[in-house]
Parts: structure tokens; sequence; C-alpha cells
């Protein structure tokens, strides 16, 4: 008995000497050198003292009163300024103290925190604000499906299974569908074949009449060298529907320039160079034609170039006046009037003025007022066959 007496005895010795040695270590604190530039007394950090710390640190300076505020600041060494603001991390921490009400407390507005302007981010256009309203479904404008169709559907309604078709939408919901417009008729065009050949168009599309192609098939089993070119059109009184340019005929006789006329009376004139001209020409010289130099052809003008008389038949290239020809030999025939002696070349130009009339409906010159340095040839119509030859 009396050895656990002094067991238990000692025991609570022991707590006794350990209890008084907590408490004489529980007093104030006392740091043991200066702290920056002042001398600190003791180091009191309170619950209080940092919710004014981080709420408003109005004065900073180090004085015995904001020692407590200074040491709880991060620059601990005390150089430059305190910082003036700081996160509520202790104060937030404390879920049972009040948000500070200082000048410098974070305060939330009622519509919220504009986080693009803070960024700097554009604000958002009306097309964005719009598509973004249909993407979530809210819009008052009908969403409508099947655009293209005669099925239109309204998707603005809540889901997809209670979709109506929008004409039922409409009446529903007192939105006038527009009118579907009128399709235009489909118009018609009309095709034309292109041809290289101008004896293949037909006559419907603008092509040669069946006079014009036996008029130039003629032409070609007369030797005539020719080829076609575009319509002329100078006027209602002057023009060829389908001119050729005539630049030769048969045994190497030339024209020249080459002349644009009509077939009809390029045909005739093929005809008095093969028939009448060369073989005169032959007889009388013993040498056949080289060139013929022609003066006019097509000329949209009226006859004998008055005003007042009718128009001429060069305005349609219905006529053509011959100045001279040149031999196979070299020599040189003017059709203007002969002296007395000059009795070759007078028979030449009587023969050939004589038997043209055979093959235009008009022979003219030379010698008259009008035509006294040429021939002219062409294919006027008159009644009854009536042919006016100047002989």
């Amino acid at each position: 008995m009396r050895f656990a007496f002094c067991v238990t005895w000692s025991r609570r010795l022991l707590t006794a000497s350990v209890a008084v040695a907590l408490t004489s270590c529980s007093g104030d604190l006392t740091p043991p050198a200066d702290i920056g530039s002042e001398t600190v007394s003791s180091v009191k950090v309170t619950r209080q003292t940092r919710q004014s710390t981080y709420a408003a640190p109005g004065n900073t300076a180090q004085t015995s009163e904001n020692v407590d505020i200074y040491l709880d600041q991060p620059n601990l060494a005390g150089m430059g300024e305190t910082p003036q603001d700081q996160p509520l991390v202790d104060a937030a921490s404390d879920a049972d103290q009040p948000m500070p009400s200082g000048p410098q407390a974070m305060t939330i507005p009622d519509q919220g925190v504009n986080i693009d302007d803070s960024l700097g981010v554009a604000p958002v256009g009306l097309a964005e604000e719009q598509a973004r309203d249909i993407a979530e479904g809210d819009t008052a404008q009908p969403v409508v499906a099947g655009v293209g169709t005669d099925e239109l559907v309204d998707m603005s309604a809540p889901s997809a299974a209670s979709a109506v078709p929008f004409d039922q939408a409409a009446q529903a919901s007192e939105i006038t569908m527009p009118t579907r417009r009128k399709e235009a008729p489909e118009q018609q065009v009309a095709f034309i074949p292109r041809f290289s050949d101008p004896m293949q168009v037909p006559e419907s599309y603008g092509g040669l009449t069946k006079a014009d192609k036996a008029c130039r098939q003629d032409l070609e089993k007369l030797g005539v060298r020719f080829k076609e070119i575009p319509p002329i059109s100078d006027g209602a009184s002057c023009g060829i529907a389908h001119p050729i340019l005539v630049s030769g005929f048969a045994s190497g006789v030339q024209l020249k320039p080459a002349a644009k006329l009509n077939c009809t009376v390029t045909r005739a004139f093929a005809k008095w160079v093969r028939n009448e001209l060369v073989p005169a020409a032959r007889y009388r010289y013993f040498s056949g034609i080289k060139t013929i130099h022609q003066m006019s052809s097509y000329s949209c003008r009226k006859m004998n170039s008055r005003s007042n008389n009718p128009w001429s038949e060069h305005a349609r290239g219905n006529a053509i006046d011959i100045g001279k020809f040149i031999l196979n030999n070299g020599k040189e025939i003017d059709v203007r009037k002969k002296g007395f002696f000059q009795f070759r070349e007078k028979g030449l130009l009587k023969t050939v003025r004589e038997d043209s009339c055979r093959y235009f409906t008009t022979v003219l010159g030379p010698g008259d007022p009008y035509h006294g340095d040429h021939f002219h040839f062409d294919m006027r119509a008159r009644k009854k066959g009536y042919r006016h030859c100047s002989l």
C-alpha cells in the first residue's frame, strides 16, 4: 500500500510541474530584436486585425498601434509601400464573419460582371444574337424547315415530335403566310444551227433561196472566182441580202478591184466575158483578156448621182461599170470613144456593146454625158421584158 501511494503522489507532482511550465510559456511574445526600422513590443494577430487589414488598410505607418497589421502584410521586410488591394482570403474563409463594406471592398453589381468588356472583346451584333436565340429556341419569329418543298414545317415548336406543318402553325398563331410567287413561263429560245457552207443553210433560217443556190451553182460551172461575204444593209433602199465578192472569171481573166455584186448580175457578166469579150479580143488582137478594170460595183446612190432621180441599180449590187481592158499581150484598151482612124479599137468596142445587150437589161456608154468613160451594165427589171441599150 505504501508503494502504491508513493507512485500516485509522484504522478500528481509531475502533472502539476508540467502545468506550471505551460502556464509560464503562454504569456506575450517579445521579439528578440528590431523588425524593420521600428521596435515592436508584442505581436497580437487576431481575426479582427486580419479583416481590417484586407478590407481597408488605411494608414500604414508602422507604429505600436498598427504593428499587428504590418506584420500580416506580405512585405515583411518593411521595404516599399504597403499593398493597397489584397484578396479577402482570410475574411472569406471565416464564414461567420460579414463581408467588408469599406470603400475598397469588392461588390458585384446586380446585372453581373461584363467579362467581354474587361477583356476588350467586341460586343455581339444583332445577327449573332438572332442566331444564338434561334439556336436556343428563344425567338418570336417562326423557324421553318423544308424550304423549297411543298411541306414547310414549323421548327419553333417545343420539340420535333410536336412540329406541325407551317400552314397550320401560321393559322394558329395568326401569321399571314406569304403568297407563293408564280413561276414565270419557260422561255422558248430558238436554236439556230451553225453552217460552215452557206449553201446548206435553210431558207427558213435566212439562208439562200432556191434561185440563189442555182445561181451559185452556175457561177461554179462558169469558172467564176468568188466568195461569200456578210449581208450589206445601208437602209431601206441600199443593201444586198446575199452578196458575193467577185475577183475573176474563166480563162484566167481577173477583175480589179474585186467587186461586191449580187449573184444575178455576176452570172450575166461572166457569160458575156466568156461568150463575147474574150472571143472578140482574140479575133481582132490575137490575144485574150488578162484584166478587166471595174470603176463601180455596189454603191448606195441614186441614178446619175442626182438626188431627185430613182435609186440606182448600184444600190442593190445589181450593176457594174467597166472602164478598161488589158490584153494578155499587154495592150490596154480604154473604153472611151475613139478617133476616126482607130478602126480595130472601135470595132472591138462596137462588138462588145452590141452583144452585151443580149445579156443585160441596161447597157449605157461610153460617150453619153453620164457614161463618157465607161460601160454601164445592169439587170434592172422592166415591164414586158423591155431592155434599154444605147447603141
